[in-house]
């Protein structure tokens, strides 16, 4: 057994920061007594593990092989030893080098490789660009260590003695590592400063599942006696609300009693036993809140804020129910189950982002409060008490926490029984009878307050997710009951109560409650439902529903030990005896018990079709027995793109991608949230993985396999015979229904095989087949999956198939870029080479550059777009960034290298500043840059007239003479602009130093704090980022309103804050920066009145309330005047007097009462109060304003109705919030004075729900007749990929257009009519989702096409076509409706971005995504639209084509003119049999001349067809006739004079020469400038042997071995995309069919060959059908990039 264990230790467990130490007179371990080895020599790191439990020492790694210890941690913990100077033996107290610990079984050998690469953060790194040893920060510089886990050990070097240099063998301290290059300041900075919840690597405390830094892991262990090694202790720990919580925990709080803790700790009980106990599991787990609502009778679930977003509850009722979700964990996904917490919940759309900062104060009742007094967090309870949390708040949270489990203490992160929390401080008697008496939540259906525990009492039971849900009444759209019916509240209550105990289940052997066991994972969900009602109905008693749960359980025990894995679902034996994959004796002995699903599952002929044979996994690199996934590979740049996702989609499916590093399995979408594989190739991948899960037969909605799907042309054929072929070499073709893989003979039974691909079966294992779809990196060869298979490598730890790579990895700089760069010396004047000259080399290899800026660097000489002598310019200009001459900013320190980069000083001033004739004092004095860094003075406090008393603005606001709506804003400009400011002492203070001083009270902190992330950034739920305020605005994240105070704010004391650097910036820099648009900003600089006036009556723009006050010159702070003896206004209880004596509607209700209904949040309840108060608006503006708002909210809550859309009824309020229907058209629809249909014909309402049309087909002119545009394609019409396009842009507006019968279709419809062909289906879908939206893979949810393109799903130039398309014809479509919406709704709703939708509609040269076929021009869709012609039946937009473009000929002509061929005998054809359909419209035949032929075809006699052919021919030839004028050769046919003066190879002056018989063609020629680009330059001609001098051309030196088939190939490629194939003994230039015809090469080769030579002789467009070059193919993405990069050979 590897590892070692110890006797028992007596260990002190400490929480604190440094390690405790086990007392002298404890017992030693042996072999303790004497150290090892010099003191120095001592293990600083995590020694090993402490088991509580046993009181035993165990070294890490038999703490992982027992289970003890989460195995990525235990991982993690050995790696940081090893980059810390070893591993530790914790019994011998020794250092191990990797490989003396691998000997003596310290470590297995599976984690060999990543400790070896750990090891080399001691040992050193080797330097891609050659040279020495790269110490660890050095090599995740250049990329050479993955910064997560470079991080992590650089965090154990820091807490263990210093940083480790490889090369004099030292630690060295932080400070000197930055000055030798080991480290600089922002990474020292960022690991010394990592907070919870940063985002920056760290380790697991097992204890608590927190997030720690190395160090404060180090600082939680315990001391070993003799050895003094730390050690991490691991207790007992229990599973809670956010994070672990140990046994001792539990003990203390009364959970559990010292029996089970001695069970225990005696090992009797298991911490699963205990914590499934329902006494345990109520304050571990809470007992579960209301995780929504739903429409009865139908069945429909909706989140809370769904149902407000739908006007189903209003927000106010909804808010306080979201927060106490948030403050019990119970934030759940209605249709999953899962609980999400406030972040994740942003993200996946659960809530909507403006929510975002409320819930997240809510959820702090689970994670502690932020106490500005003590720096610590504190619970709920106590917040309220120091008035950190509203009161009404706090209490109606409190109560929904104990009406879950119990009061949340986040300390110890757990609920709390109702004894405890008093004991504890987080609760008092005085606060538990308020809570009794203060229901601070309201019953929807009766509006009624209650407590959280009577809205349970109201709830259903989903039978399906086991949540309770809050009915609501359906109303007019009440349905019929949709799927299973709801358990109610009664029911719950009476099976929670049932206690019985079975067998089998999820508590086996102990008491359970009949409503756990009915909602066990192995009870369907119809069972479920069944059960419950006929409990209800007392059909069944308590004991009868018992004995069918228990019969229930144990029948699904034991089919689970005779069901095997399969793909995606469970196999049973039945189907693999269906299958032939397993005998009748077999499966006999499974029925009965005699073996298991496991056992068999074992036999080589059976996991062969469960499991396959296993498929390319990764690579393997040269030198390295760590396996690389495929993905990585590719970003590494070691695979090609094309490669890499060739391997991606045969892993897809064969069942999974792969994860060869962690030995892990993914289904595509797993892959994707894993990081696995990205979003670029993720729509690739899940096709390709349907040749797992199945097809869909679009004519007759099955699911069929791939080979069926083939046979239909649902696919693309190569595409899926390559799909197939990996099946087929990995174990067997897949059957999707049922989930594994098949023999031969079952698959031909079943149809999932022919005999054509049992040809292709049996040829994979022939080398000599032409057929070979995949490819060999090192070799450059086409291979068969099965041939590629054969060259990979076993994983000895792990089984999985890695392809070797052979070759040497890239080289990321020459000897030639070396040399130079070391040649450059310069003179360094900052930074830590200050003082010396160093060479460019040495610099740009230093902590200075990052890995992109310097291979961007280096690649830009090598390409000769940067000389020797720019490059040390620019490295001289990039010295500024290094000089440490800073000075303060609004946070830190701001250095004048940024400032100059912010446009604040030039680069003039900046020279003076580094050179030091200006100082940094002079530098902050100056006002342009005080400005910037300090502002130009905010509003301080108020100046009491007149006696000149100085007030704070919080002082004011409790004296009453500031209102507190005007205070609180003037107090968060103040936050938002750097500080908040004492106007006694004249100090700026940040927001918890002005609570801790009084500055401000704590019922502002929180929002002051939110005021000031303006300045410091908003922390982006979506992205984990910060962002600027502008930003944070345009995500939703704050409020318009408040955000233009802001903005404004910051404006006018001196310019908007970068909330990275923290200082301001001019305005065009901050635009440019994207922290303010030009929009926002002009609006602002204008007469804004985003403030109240101080009266609160009025509003004015900062910048003009700054104009009214008295500027203090010393501090530059501005003080508002106000007069002494401010009129009073009057109190809250006056107010309420007031609002109370006021009828608020026709029933009685006061409007003091209607203010405090569920129809207002409390914000929006208290701004209302606060306009009368202050005299803003008067009663009655108050009353009509209150009674409007909740008019219009019961109008919307009772409009049930819906408009016929086309993807199913939409709702009426639904159009009402986008914008679509008026307030007055609702009330018309719910009133029932109009109809849905009537509605639905409105302009605005019809192009909302049906869009504006898009081209729908082709008008033939001058016949007029119409034609489909799938129709067009396949009589060649239109060039195939515009066809394509027009057919993806009507998929994407909507549906597909049959012109002939008006009909809209689906793509599995229009597949079915025969509109389109079953070959498009797969594109088509893929545009179809453009409409019915993509799902996505991170949250569940359903995206728009702008949100797919914005996270990577969709690519690019793909999504901007479709949504040009959307927003020519009607707007972007939702996804959810799948209808248009203007843009201003679409923005709103955030389904597009307003400066994407202003660029896809401007008419620039980019845009043009479509192709007029007419006029041969690129249009946008617009455009194209604008040239149709509406059809007058149908009212479809038709595109015209015109005369000369189309052969009026019928279908029958068509066929006989490609059928007939011609052998031409001169021209660009000459030698070729061509058909008479190409030759008519080629250049040689005029249009006019065309139509004239093509009226000749239409008689249909073969004599017709020769004679067209003859008069065809005839044309060629004379045309070939023609006397040329001065013509050159070319690379492949005669260039004019014309040709060479359009190119501007020539001059005027030379053309009028050859034309005049001055020069001649010869003398042109050899001009050099002429030559060059006539015959090119520079080639690789062949190879040279340097013993014996002899020549000889590629072709030969492969065949002689001298040169490798990869390396060869790309030469030839080279040598045919730059003109001809070079025979240097000869000195002959050959084209490749010249040069096979010599025999140079073999076919493989050949065709190979022909397709680089199109790089000289051009690509056909396959959306205009011209011919267009390389570089325009590239464009077009009709050929791979980085193949395409290499056909355009050398750099010169």
């Amino acid at each position: 057994m590897n590892g070692h264990a110890s006797p028992p230790l007596d260990v002190l467990v400490t929480n604190g920061t440094e390690p405790a130490v086990i007392p002298k007179t404890t017992e030693a371990m042996p072999g303790t007594s004497t150290t090892s080895g010099p003191q120095s020599a001592q293990p600083e790191s995590i020694a090993g593990a402490y088991v509580e439990a046993s009181g035993r020492a165990q070294s890490l790694y038999t703490a992982m092989q027992q289970g003890l210890l989460p195995a990525e941690l235990g991982r993690a913990l050995l790696e940081a030893q090893a980059a810390t100077g070893g591993l530790v033996d914790p019994m011998q107290g020794r250092l191990l080098p990797v490989s003396a610990a691998l000997q003596q079984g310290l470590v297995g050998l599976e984690l060999k490789e990543k400790l070896l690469v750990a090891e080399r953060a001691v040992t050193g790194y080797p330097d891609p660009y050659g040279g020495g040893r790269l110490a660890l920060f050095q090599a995740i510089g250049k990329e050479v260590v993955d910064r997560e886990l470079g991080w992590g050990w650089l965090q154990a070097q820091l807490a263990t003695g210093g940083l480790v240099d490889p090369v004099q063998g030292t630690r060295v301290a932080p400070g000197p590592a930055c000055q030798q290059g080991l480290l600089d300041q922002d990474t020292w900075r960022s690991l010394s400063e990592r907070k919870p919840g940063s985002g920056a690597p760290g380790f697991l405390d097992p204890n608590t599942l927190e997030q720690l830094s190395y160090g404060e892991l180090l600082g939680r262990c315990v001391r070993a006696p003799g050895t003094g090694l730390a050690l991490l202790p691991l207790t007992t720990t229990f599973h809670s609300l956010s994070g672990a919580v140990s046994l001792d925990d539990l003990l203390e709080a009364g959970i559990l009693d010292g029996e089970a803790a001695r069970g225990l700790r005696e090992g009797r009980l298991s911490v699963r036993e205990v914590s499934a106990q329902a006494n345990v599991r109520r304050y571990l787990q809470g007992t579960g809140g209301i995780a929504g609502a739903v429409l009865l009778p139908a069945g429909q679930k909706k989140s809370f804020y769904q149902a407000a977003t739908e006007h189903l509850l209003p927000m106010g009722t909804a808010l306080p129910l979201l927060e106490a979700q948030a403050a019990t964990c119970t934030l759940a996904d209605p249709a999953t189950g899962q609980r999400l917490w406030v972040e994740e919940a942003v993200r996946s759309g659960l809530v909507g982002p403006e929510l975002h900062r409320q819930l997240l104060v809510a959820e702090e009742a689970v994670t502690g409060y932020h106490d500005p007094f003590s720096s610590t967090r504190v619970p709920l309870f106590q917040a309220m008490k120091k008035e950190l949390v509203d009161r009404p708040l706090a209490l109606r949270l409190l109560d929904a926490q104990l009406a879950t489990g119990g009061l949340v203490c986040p300390a110890r992160r757990l609920r709390l029984p109702l004894e405890a929390a008093l004991r504890f401080g987080c609760l008092d008697r005085d606060t538990q009878q308020c809570l009794s008496r203060a229901p601070g939540f309201r019953d929807p259906s009766t509006g009624q307050s209650l407590g959280y525990e009577q809205l349970l009492a109201q709830c259903v039971t989903d039978p399906e997710t086991g949540l309770a849900f809050l009915p609501l009444s359906g109303g007019a759209l009440a349905e019929e009951p949709r799927g299973l019916p709801f358990i109610d509240h009664s029911t719950r209550q009476a099976l929670s109560e049932a206690v019985t105990t079975v067998s089998a289940g999820p508590a086996p052997g102990r008491p359970a409650s009949l409503w756990e066991l009915l909602f066990s994972e192995p009870v369907p969900a119809e069972q479920r439902a069944a059960l419950a009602q006929r409990h209800k109905e007392g059909a069944i008693s308590r004991e009868e529903l018992a004995a069918v749960l228990r019969a229930t359980l144990e029948q699904a025990a034991a089919k689970a030990r005779t069901t095997f894995a399969g793909l995606r679902v469970p196999v049973t034996p039945g189907k693999l005896l269906t299958a032939e994959i397993i005998d009748q004796d077999t499966y006999e002995r499974l029925e009965r018990g005699q073996t298991t699903a496991e056992e068999v599952g074992r036999l080589g002929s059976v996991r062969r079709f469960l499991q396959g044979t296993g498929c390319i996994a990764g690579l393997l690199l040269p030198g390295s027995r760590v396996p690389l996934p495929i993905y990585e590979a590719r970003g590494k740049g070691l695979l090609r793109h094309g490669t890499a996702l060739i391997l991606l989609e045969a892993q897809a499916a064969t069942g999974f991608i792969l994860d060869p590093k962690e030995n892990r399995r993914f289904s595509v979408e797993e892959a994707l949230r894993a990081g696995l594989i990205g979003p670029d190739v993720f729509a690739k991948l899940l096709a390709a993985e349907r040749a797992v899960t199945g097809y869909k037969d679009p004519y007759t909605g099955e699911q069929i396999s791939l080979f069926q799907a083939l046979k239909k042309d649902l696919i693309v054929r190569d595409h899926g015979v390559r799909l197939l072929e990996a099946q087929i070499a990995t174990g067997g073709i897949i059957d999707p229904v049922h989930s594994h893989r098949l023999p031969v003979d079952v698959a031909y039974q079943r149809g999932y095989f022919d005999e054509e691909m049992n040809r292709m079966n049996r040829v994979l294992a022939d080398p000599g087949d032409d057929t070979k779809g995949f490819f060999d990196p090192n070799t450059h060869e086409n291979l068969t999956y099965l041939q590629l298979l054969e060259r990979c490598v076993e994983d000895p730890e792990t089984g999985l198939r890695l392809l070797p790579l052979t070759g040497a990895q890239p080289r990321l700089v020459d000897s030639a870029t070396r040399q130079a760069f070391q040649s450059l010396l310069l003179s360094v004047r900052f930074g830590r080479f200050q003082g010396q000259r160093v060479s460019a080399w040495e610099l740009v290899n230093s902590e200075y550059f990052s890995e992109g800026q310097r291979r961007q660097l280096l690649q830009q000489y090598r390409q000769h777009r940067l000389s020797l002598e720019q490059v040390g310019q620019r490295l001289k200009r990039d010295m500024g960034r290094w000089a440490d001459i800073t000075l303060p900013g609004l946070r830190g320190r701001v250095t004048a290298y940024q400032l100059w980069e912010a446009r604040i000083i030039d680069q003039e001033l900046l020279d003076r500043v580094l050179e030091g004739a200006v100082s940094p004092e002079a530098l902050l004095h100056m006002e342009g840059v005080r400005r910037y860094l300090r502002g130009s003075g905010v509003l301080g406090g108020v100046l009491l007239q007149p006696s000149s008393r100085r007030l704070s603005l919080y002082e004011a606001m409790k004296q009453k003479v500031l209102g507190p709506g005007v205070a609180l804003a003037l107090l968060e400009a103040q936050a938002a602009t750097g500080a908040l400011i004492d106007p006694h002492s004249l100090e700026t203070l940040s927001v918890e130093e002005a609570v801790r001083r009084k500055l401000v009270g704590p019922e502002l902190y929180r929002q002051l704090r939110q005021a000031g992330d303006a300045v410091t950034g908003f922390r982006d739920p979506f992205s984990g980022k910060r962002v600027s305020l502008f930003q944070a605005m345009k995500k939703g994240l704050v409020p318009e309103e408040q955000a233009a105070r802001l903005l404004d704010a910051q404006l006018a004391t001196g310019g908007v804050v970068d909330p990275t650097g923290h200082y301001r910036l001019p305005r065009t820099v901050a635009i440019q920066r994207g922290y303010i648009d030009e929009g926002t900003e002009r609006a602002l600089s204008g007469p804004s009145e985003a403030f109240p006036t101080p009266d609160g009556r009025g509003h004015a723009s900062y910048a003009r309330l700054l104009e009214q006050c008295l500027r203090d010159e010393a501090s530059g702070l501005y003080f508002l005047p106000l007069p002494e003896s401010a009129p009073a206004g009057p109190t809250g209880e006056q107010v309420q007097e007031t609002l109370q004596m006021v009828q608020g509607t026709e029933d009685g209700v006061s409007l003091w009462e209607l203010l405090g209904s569920g129809h207002f949040t409390e914000e929006h309840r208290k701004s209302l109060v606060e306009d009368f108060k202050s005299g803003r608006i008067t009663l009655q503006q108050l009353q009509g304003a209150v009674r409007k708002w909740v008019r219009e909210a019961e109008l919307l809550a009772r409009a049930r109705v819906t408009v016929p859309g086309p993807r199913g009824e939409v709702p009426a309020v639904w159009l009402h919030d986008a914008g679509v229907i008026t307030l007055e058209t609702l009330a018309a629809l719910a009133e029932g004075t109009r109809s849905p249909a009537e509605v639905a014909q409105e302009p605005a309402v019809k192009t909302c729900l049906w869009g504006t049309g898009c081209i729908a087909g082709l008008l033939l002119q001058p016949s007029g007749t119409k034609a489909s545009i799938g129709q067009a394609m396949k009589d060649g019409l239109l060039p195939e990929g515009l066809g394509r396009r027009l057919l993806e842009a009507q998929v994407a507006s909507g549906s597909l257009v049959d012109p002939l019968t008006s009909q809209r279709l689906s793509v599995e419809g229009a597949v079915k009519a025969g509109l389109v062909g079953g070959a498009l289906s797969e594109q088509l879908q893929q545009a179809q989702r453009a409409v019915a939206g993509y799902a996505d893979p991170y949250s569940g949810g359903c995206l728009s096409l702008w949100q797919a393109m914005e996270k990577g799903l969709v690519p690019r130039s793909e999504g901007l076509r479709l949504l040009q398309v959307q927003l020519a014809t009607g707007g972007a479509v939702d996804p959810v409706h799948g209808v248009h919406l203007p843009q201003e709704a679409a923005c709103r709703l955030g389904l597009l971005d307003e400066q994407v939708s202003r660029v896809l509609t401007s008419t620039s040269e980019d845009n043009k995504f479509f192709f007029d076929p007419s006029v041969r021009d690129k249009v946008t869709y617009m455009q194209l639209k604008e040239r149709c012609v509406s059809d007058t039946d149908t009212g479809l937009w038709l595109l015209p084509l015109r005369k000369d473009t189309v052969l009026e000929v019928d279908e029958h002509t068509v066929v006989a003119l490609r059928a007939m061929k011609v052998q031409v005998g001169a021209g660009r054809f000459k030698g070729l049999s061509v058909s008479l359909w190409d030759l008519l419209h080629s250049e040689y035949v005029s249009a006019h001349k065309r139509r004239e032929l093509a009226a000749l075809c239409q008689s249909g006699r073969a004599t017709a067809l020769r004679q067209v052919a003859t008069a065809v021919t005839t044309l060629v030839e004379a045309a070939e006739r023609q006397p040329s004028q001065a013509t050159f050769r070319g690379l492949r046919k005669q260039v004019s004079a014309s040709d060479l003066f359009r190119s501007q190879l020539i001059d005027k002056q030379t053309l009028d020469e050859l034309h005049q018989g001055k020069k001649t063609v010869q003398e042109v020629t050899e001009m050099d400038s002429v030559r060059r680009y006539l015959e090119g330059s520079n080639f690789i001609a062949g190879v040279l042997i340097q013993g014996t001098k002899e020549k000889m051309s590629i072709s030969e030196a492969l065949r002689r071995h001298i040169l490798r088939p990869g390396t060869a190939l790309v030469l030839l490629e080279a040598q045919a995309a730059t003109g001809f194939l070079i025979d240097p003994v000869r000195n002959q230039k050959l084209t490749v069919e010249e040069a096979f015809t010599a025999g140079m090469f073999g076919r493989d080769t050949y065709q190979k060959l022909l397709a680089a030579e199109r790089a000289v002789t051009g690509y056909k467009d396959p959306y205009t059908g011209e011919r267009i070059s390389l570089f325009q193919a590239m464009k077009k993405d009709l050929i791979v990039r980085d193949h395409a990069a290499g056909c355009r050979g050398p750099a010169r």
